[in-house]
């Protein structure tokens, strides 16, 4: 810990005795007046009273704008229930796989997949009654986790609630922004990690018993069964923390924190090597959710286009501000230094990885975020001592761009489906004759840039389109399945990349039926 650090907290401990002494649990005043020392020695303060001290300023009132800020924002999400809004192809595919799992398809085997295993428990489960309900409020409380963790970490950073507040919401804006639509890994997966980021904050600037490290390995295991890209944050922690311990002599401890790590990653780890084995698809959740992706990382498809997205998106939610403020801190982490300079390598490495990756999704990017979050509540320190306008300041800071996040957030949705309404106005179409000329046990295929008819006919394909990165062997595996579909109806959209096989099969197997759609073609099993 620096001196600075070590000032700064003991000039605010001497200008807040008096207010500490009088706090009581009763409530919260939300006024910038208001603030406790970062750290309070333990000789001053005995452990159940910081529990008291932080369950004070913890209230019920900053959790609830948190969670209105949420339920707002989960406006944007494709699973609320009193929208109607047709999904991006990313979104529903991931949509798809929670209502073909409780048709009896298998996740990686009877389509691909997109996450970790975990992932496509949590959609299974979120389909359990149905519709998306359940799905809705898992992804609703992930939202409001993650605020939760944000203000938990600008608050002992900053020292102010207000400034905690501002934090989260940024976050979550932020969430939403780039994981619009809501059902996508690396949104399940950001709470653990951003929890993660709280514990490494507090290791480095107060003490944490080594035995939390249990925790800390089964909560990375969670993360890498939903969202492998996520968990290199946690690889890149550990490597600092290793860095960390030799520098420091500290290598005993380090191999004690690391067999409690390793311990939490087993717990994890079992569980579900065993759901992965009881569903065949251990190996190929390991291939489709960290091999493949990772393989084929490249230059793909319209990548001029790619890169300007990509730019855009990080610019507009705050990410490459925070990283500049994440490199203007380093003079003054103290013993976090290490792990700060780790972090900044890290942020670079995965927005390397997520612009290279074969298949462009928005929601990649929240994979950053962990990275560069621990740098926003430190940015807002020197307005705190001079007690400026922290909203102000926090806007200035990120040159206004919340403010592009939260018109983004607002837009995106709307213009999306008006670009795209004659396509959605088919699609509705051919579901509403897809549903009524078939039973619930008849299949449907649809070659189609989403899921959509699927999803709104209630009808699964018995085959799944195969992505274009993929190995020959799933292509060779898609044609003998092809070869021996029995679904009802094959749906085709203009434009689309008919494999050979598919040729055949309706050549030999299918006729056209006329229903007079621009985008699409019907086929009908003869």
């Amino acid at each position: 810990m620096s001196n600075t650090y070590g000032s700064r907290s003991l000039k605010r401990e001497r200008d807040n005795s008096e207010h500490i002494e009088n706090l009581t649990t009763d409530g919260l005043e939300m006024e910038d007046t208001q603030s406790i020392p970062k750290r309070i020695p333990r000789s001053e303060l005995t452990r159940k009273r910081e529990h008291e001290l932080v369950f004070s300023i913890s209230s019920w009132a900053v959790y609830g704008i948190i969670a209105l800020a949420s339920f707002l924002l989960s406006f944007s999400f494709y699973t609320f229930p009193l929208f109607n809004n047709l999904a991006t192809p990313e979104q529903s595919q991931a949509l798809y796989s929670g209502f073909a799992m409780q048709q009896g398809l298998t996740p990686f085997n009877d389509f691909h997949g997109i996450g970790g295993s975990l992932f496509y428990l949590i959609n299974w489960l979120g389909n359990i009654t149905g519709n998306s309900i359940v799905l809705y409020l898992f992804e609703l409380l992930a939202l409001f986790a993650s605020g939760v963790f944000a203000y938990h970490l600008a608050l002992r950073q900053a020292e102010k609630h207000n400034a905690g507040i501002i934090i989260a919401i940024a976050t979550l804006l932020a969430v939403a922004g780039l994981g619009r639509g809501g059902d996508a890994p690396t949104l399940f997966a950001l709470p653990f990690t951003l929890w993660a980021v709280n514990f490494f904050e507090n290791y480095f600037h107060r003490e944490v018993r080594d035995e939390k490290f249990i925790l800390f390995g089964i909560v990375g295991a969670v993360v890498f069964v939903i969202s492998p890209l996520m968990s290199l944050f946690f690889v890149v922690s550990i490597i600092a923390l290793f860095i960390y311990n030799v520098t420091h002599r500290r290598v005993g401890r380090g191999f004690y924190q690391a067999l409690s790590s390793i311990f939490g990653i087993l717990i994890v780890g079992y569980l579900t090597a065993y759901y992965a084995l009881n569903a065949q698809t251990l190996y190929t959740s390991i291939e489709q959710s960290v091999l493949i992706p990772f393989s084929t990382l490249g230059i793909h498809g319209n990548f001029l286009l790619t890169l300007a997205k990509s730019v855009i998106l990080i610019l507009i939610f705050g990410l490459v501000t925070k990283f500049v403020h994440g490199i203007a801190q380093i003079k003054d982490g103290g013993e976090a230094t290490v792990w700060y300079v780790c972090l900044l390598i890290g942020a670079v490495i995965m927005t390397i990885t997520v612009v290279l990756a074969p298949s462009f999704d928005s929601s990649n990017f929240l994979a950053i975020l962990p990275f560069v979050i621990v740098f926003s509540g430190r940015s807002l320190q020197t307005a705190v001592d001079e007690k400026r306008s922290l909203l102000l300041t926090y806007l200035q800071n990120n040159l206004f761009a919340p403010v592009l996040a939260l018109l983004f957030v607002i837009a995106a949705p709307i213009a999306y489906n008006v670009l795209n309404h004659s396509t959605f106005s088919e699609e509705r179409s051919i579901a509403q004759y897809v549903k009524e000329n078939t039973t619930k046990k008849d299949k449907v295929f649809v070659l189609a840039a989403d899921k959509n008819i699927n999803l709104l006919s209630k009808r699964v394909a018995s085959i799944d389109t195969v992505p274009s990165y993929y190995p020959l062997k799933y292509n060779q595996s898609f044609d003998s399945r092809m070869s021996e579909t029995k679904d009802k109806y094959i749906v085709i959209e203009a434009g689309q990349k008919m494999p050979t096989s598919v040729h055949t099969v309706l050549q030999n197997n299918y006729k056209p039926v006329q229903a007079n759609e621009k985008y699409f073609m019907i086929y009908q099993k003869k």
